[in-house]
């Protein structure tokens, strides 16, 4: 039984490989000369069996040619699928390439340099201040909208990652500059979320590197807050039907090898123990509880 299993096995595998393989060209020859076998093994088959097997097996009800004519007209057929098939292969392939090559000018652009220097900075300050986390998920809300948290720990973090910010010579300035790098976080968000939704997401990846594993648990931090906010209120969950930014994660993760962490309790365990966050970012203690704050 093992035996047969194996070659049963070997049987739905290799001819595949070996379609796949074949030229278009090639392909219709071996479809054709496969009909002009059978036609030729007809008339010998036919004529040994006995001659009470057909009540009239070769007059003008089986007659020769329109046997012949109508198998090389669905050879057609099975040729032209084949065809079709190859060009959509290459179709896809092609597709993939351009993606890949759009994907790697994004990357290397100065534009997108800044916008990722500027989204990470937020990042990091959610991490170091629990205070600013919970605002910046927020504001991923149309409604029940946190106040900026106006104390000197959060300003101060903020000043440390930007010399801009330190330098600003008002307080209208500085807002200005916090709030360009929140938008510049929802720009890359919003590039996360067309990357998750690419069919050949999974082949872009393999070619080009978006340091998924640096943006993930940051990521995660706020996608975390922000599923939290919209569970506990009933008015966000009727007003807003945005795409939550962790479902964007979950379906990076798959792309990117990760196993999706779904339940609370193990997303926030994942946090707190992550040597980005913990050790290199310093987070923030008040994380310890995870209750979201309202409004």
């Amino acid at each position: 039984s093992s035996s047969a299993t194996i070659m049963e096995s070997a049987i739905r595998r290799y001819p595949m490989k070996f379609i796949q393989k074949l030229t278009p060209g090639a392909a219709a020859v071996l479809v054709i000369l496969f009909i002009v076998v059978i036609w030729l093994a007809t008339y010998p088959l036919a004529s040994s069996l006995p001659q009470n097997a057909f009540q009239e097996p070769l007059n003008s009800s089986y007659n020769v040619l329109n046997v012949l004519f109508t198998a090389l007209a669905f050879g057609g057929v099975i040729i032209t699928l084949i065809f079709q098939a190859q060009e959509a292969r290459k179709a896809r392939s092609e597709a993939v390439e351009r993606s890949i090559l759009e994907m790697f000018q994004i990357l290397t652009s100065a534009e997108f340099q800044e916008t990722k220097n500027s989204a990470f900075r937020v990042l990091i300050a959610a991490i170091k201040n629990r205070d600013y986390g919970e605002y910046v998920a927020s504001k991923l809300f149309a409604v029940e909208q946190l106040p900026y948290p106006r104390n000197a720990k959060v300003r101060q973090t903020l000043c440390e990652l930007d010399g801009a910010k330190q330098a600003a010579a008002d307080e209208q300035k500085f807002e200005q500059l916090e709030r360009h790098d929140r938008l510049k976080l929802d720009d890359m968000m919003n590039f996360f979320s067309m990357l998750a939704q690419r069919e050949s997401s999974k082949s872009i990846v393999n070619h080009v590197d978006f340091a998924y594993d640096w943006w993930r648990p940051a990521l995660l931090l706020i996608a975390q807050m922000q599923k939290e906010r919209k569970d506990s209120s009933q008015r966000i969950q009727t007003l807003c039907k945005t795409r939550l930014l962790i479902e964007i994660i979950w379906t990076l993760d798959i792309v990117y090898g990760h196993e999706p962490i779904r339940e609370g309790a193990e997303v926030w365990a994942y946090l707190r123990e992550h040597p980005l966050l913990k050790e290199r970012f310093e987070l923030d203690s008040n994380y310890d509880q995870s209750t979201p704050k309202t409004q």
